[in-house]
């Protein structure tokens, strides 16, 4: 029931669902990163590689989706795969003797898909236990790994393959934005005929897969210059479905989700950073002169920017 439905509207990511479908079929052993900020679409990229019939042949239909949201530390996370293996309780065994017992035992090529390990990974609990635990798991050869995750790099001392480039997934193109926004919102033909200010207002949405699929919720009561106004006033605000505040139904939530992986310090620096609309240029040599007493300033850099934010 975590695991959300196979999008059906998707365009501008042919070339990535092919680069990771061949990455992980032309490999003994898969270990796919899909990286970038929230709402960019990881989840939604994971689940149509895993979808084509060239990784299902590889496996065997052996896929396994596992959604570590709702999975924050070792134990949990251990938990979650034994139900998605559909493996019975032994009362003489832990349950981490349980899954090691079954991969050694079970030799056939698996793929385990960790959706949204930023959270096991950024838990309380520290990295100590959750690197330890993916390290072991690497070590079963014929288990690969898709991982999704916010942040630019892989999770432990993996030699991880990044889909896409060097920083994560980018931004849909403004072609793709396009045929998404008119897909969802029912290709009326009031904003049919004003593409010049659908277009305003998709690059407004700098173009992320989250908020063109909500702005386009939107449009299919609003017209097309209520939303441009509504925005200008409310901003993320208005990027929302229904009344609940879920990661896929609010970029507000999406947001908060990677500012809660920061600590205080690295909070109080983005607010600082946030106030300036172009960010700040040659960072490295101005944020020292700029922020001269701000505590550990070069560690608070590091987390906001391993946060994707």
């Amino acid at each position: 029931q975590a695991t959300p439905a196979v999008p059906r509207i998707f365009y501008g990511r042919d070339d990535l669902i092919k680069e990771g479908v061949d990455y992980i079929i032309n490999s003994a052993q898969a270990f796919l990163a899909i990286l970038g900020p929230g709402g960019i679409g990881k989840t939604a990229l994971a689940q149509k590689i895993i979808e084509m019939e060239a990784v299902k042949e590889k496996f065997e239909h052996r896929l396994y989706f596992i959604p570590c949201d709702i999975l924050p530390n070792v134990a949990s996370l251990i938990q979650g795969m034994l139900q998605c293996l559909k493996l019975p309780v032994q009362e003489s065994k832990s349950q981490t003797e349980m899954l090691n017992d079954y991969f050694q035992v079970n030799t056939k090529l698996i793929l385990l898909i960790l959706d949204n390990f930023e959270t096991p990974w950024y838990s309380e609990e520290g990295r100590t236990r959750i690197q330890s635990f993916l390290e072991k798991l690497v070590n079963f050869k014929h288990l690969s790994i898709l991982v999704t995750m916010r942040g630019p790099d892989g999770p432990g001392d993996i030699d991880w393959y990044k889909l896409g480039t060097e920083s994560g997934i980018l931004p849909l193109s403004t072609g793709a934005a396009r045929k998404t926004f008119f897909a969802i919102s029912g290709n009326k033909s009031d904003l049919l005929e004003a593409t010049k200010a659908v277009d305003e207002l998709l690059k407004e949405m700098d173009y992320v897969p989250l908020a063109v699929r909500l702005i386009a919720q939107r449009a299919k009561t609003n017209p097309i210059e209520s939303l441009l106004e509504m925005w200008k006033n409310g901003k993320t605000s208005v990027l929302r479905e229904g009344r609940g505040e879920f990661r896929l139904t609010s970029v507000e939530h999406s947001i908060q989700l990677s500012v809660n992986l920061l600590d205080k310090d690295g909070r109080d620096l983005l607010s600082i950073i946030s106030f300036l609309p172009n960010g700040i240029p040659m960072w490295i040599k101005n944020l020292r002169r700029m922020l001269p007493k701000f505590p550990n300033l070069d560690v608070s850099v590091a987390d906001i920017l391993s946060c994707s934010l």
